[in-house]
């Protein structure tokens, strides 16, 4: 019977690891060791086996207390590698961490946890296929945005930095997130500045004349998988359809590849049917929590 062991992030052997997070033919990047490095103050893993499954263990202290929690630039973790052991492993987290909040992956099955955890929804779009067929998909109010769109003038310059677009979030739905604090904005920027110096991201982005930032995208690409990361548009982009616009000339590039495309989401109701148009299809995932406090959940999410 294979062992359970409790890791340390830094002790992790990363070769082992590595190949175990990206088995999968569209593996997601945010189980990879410099990524949950570049995102996690602190992280240790369940390991099963020699690295057959592993359960990275993103963790924080507040008041002597330690608690899992899904660090900020992560959508999904969960169990990597042989996923029929995530019941196992969900039973193994050791009960020092008080709190437990996981949003597992898409292939994950937990078993007699799912009590516990609640559905999540991500949508994907496969661009193995010719352009045309890709535009079929579309919903009719998608297509009646797009003609919209094509009606204006766009400009495309190509130099844009993280700076620049996290302002444009800034002054734009920033506004109406409360959530978003400065080390938000500054976490995300350091991430596209990573991606970016692997070459494994970049910015799309659309102007109005003259020379005004309208709309942009951040994709990250990894092993097939191209990820929406972050987007912005503002008032007179939203007017002018232009991420309508942004989206459909990436698929126009990135069809008849091998290429998954990850919206990255969404739960939001208006997001969701945005990005739905596209034709993408519903990816379900969970989060798993486990309460060791005797408290209600909705006070633990508040203290950490």
């Amino acid at each position: 019977m294979s062992q359970i062991t409790l890791i340390a992030g830094k002790d992790i052997d990363e070769e082992k690891w590595d190949a175990c997070v990206n088995c999968l033919e569209f593996p997601l990047i945010y189980g990879n060791v410099w990524y949950l490095d570049l995102v996690c103050e602190e992280w240790n893993a369940l390991v099963y086996g020699d690295y057959e499954a592993i359960l990275p263990l993103p963790f924080k202290s507040k008041g002597g207390l330690k608690y899992v929690y899904r660090p900020y630039g992560v959508q999904q973790l969960g169990v990597f590698g042989d996923t029929s052991k995530t019941e196992e492993l969900l039973t193994a987290i050791p009960s020092k961490y008080v709190w437990v909040d996981i949003f597992l992956n898409a292939e994950n099955d937990l078993g007699k946890h799912t009590k516990n955890s609640m559905t999540q929804t991500n949508l994907i779009l496969d661009l193995k296929r010719s352009y045309e067929t890709v535009y079929e998909g579309y919903s009719k109010q998608t297509k009646r945005n797009l003609k919209k769109a094509q009606k204006t003038s766009f400009g495309s310059f190509g130099f844009e930095s993280p700076e620049q677009i996290v302002n444009l979030f800034k002054l734009n739905k920033g506004k109406d997130l409360n959530n978003l604090q400065d080390k938000q904005y500054q976490k995300i920027t350091q991430i596209m500045h990573t991606l970016m110096h692997k070459n494994l991201g970049y910015i799309n982005a659309l102007y109005l004349e003259p020379n005004h930032l309208c709309a942009a995208a951040f994709f990250m690409e990894w092993k097939g998988r191209i990820t929406l990361l972050f987007s912005v548009t503002d008032d007179l982009g939203k007017e002018a359809q232009a991420m309508t616009k942004l989206l459909d000339e990436f698929f126009i590039f990135q069809s008849n590849k091998p290429i998954l495309f990850d919206f990255e989401g969404s739960n939001i109701e208006s997001l969701a049917r945005f990005y739905a148009g596209f034709g993408a299809e519903a990816e379900i995932y969970h989060n798993y929590t486990r309460n060791k406090l005797p408290v209600p959940k909705s006070i633990i999410r508040r203290l950490f």
